[in-house]
């Protein structure tokens, strides 16, 4: 496939790092960047759902099943994906505060990777990394010195995560995000969005539909085209 020079498609990602959908989707995005990557610009965004993890199991959505039904549920939706890897021990055994507190380090490594204090593609890293800490290793990556144990294993200093972390301008960063996000009203994690939020890809879906979406915004780029 050929596009006009120099132009790219780029798209959003939006994604909490303590779900599980978003680590099972994670092969969706690989593959469409393996086949499209060349013609493809992601802008890696949170979406910070579990806002109060504790709230989440005694008055929101998860007080009905509890932490056993969330473990159970976890390990089903893993297991369907290929992830028996993943227990879902995780809520039980490293339950995290609140989603916003790793969102802010993911924040702080896309940060500083923008700055070059940290090597290309640094921060996508950094962001897998900590949600399978989470997923797999089962480590509350609410906490300071998981997320900077993570930035040491994924190459991002982390004296550019500290940083970020103590002046707060990470913090931001998710207020920021969270506030796009509802004003692009993108309605949870993972969502893929397209050409400024007129199309959009929300939850599990099949890599067929997204490689379909994205190869025809990318024939789009041709002169003559027209994209969908």
């Amino acid at each position: 496939m050929s596009t006009a020079a120099g132009k790219k498609i780029e798209f959003g990602y939006w994604s909490d790092p303590l779900c599980v959908w978003a680590l099972v989707a994670q092969e969706k995005l690989d593959r469409v960047l393996a086949d499209l990557g060349e013609h493809l610009t992601v802008d890696y965004r949170v979406v910070p759902v579990f806002g109060s993890v504790a709230w989440r199991f005694t008055a929101g959505p998860w007080a009905a099943e509890g932490v056993e039904g969330r473990v159970a549920a976890t390990r089903r939706i893993a297991e369907a994906a290929g992830r028996k890897d993943v227990s879902g021990e995780c809520w039980r055994r490293a339950q995290p505060a609140s989603s916003w507190a790793p969102a802010a380090a993911i924040k702080a490594a896309f940060a500083a990777e923008r700055a070059r204090e940290a090597e290309p593609g640094a921060g996508a890293r950094f962001q897998r990394a900590l949600r399978e800490r989470f997923f797999v290793a089962e480590e509350d990556t609410a906490r300071r010195d998981v997320a900077l144990a993570v930035a040491e294993s994924t190459r991002v200093p982390r004296a550019s995560i500290e940083r970020r972390l103590d002046d707060g301008t990470a913090l931001a960063a998710v207020w920021e995000d969270h506030t796009e996000r509802e004003r692009l009203r993108i309605q949870g994690s993972p969502t893929y969005v397209f050409d400024g939020g007129r199309a959009m890809l929300y939850g599990n879906f099949d890599y067929g539909i997204l490689r379909a979406t994205v190869l025809e915004l990318v024939r789009g780029l041709d002169p003559g085209s027209t994209a969908c």
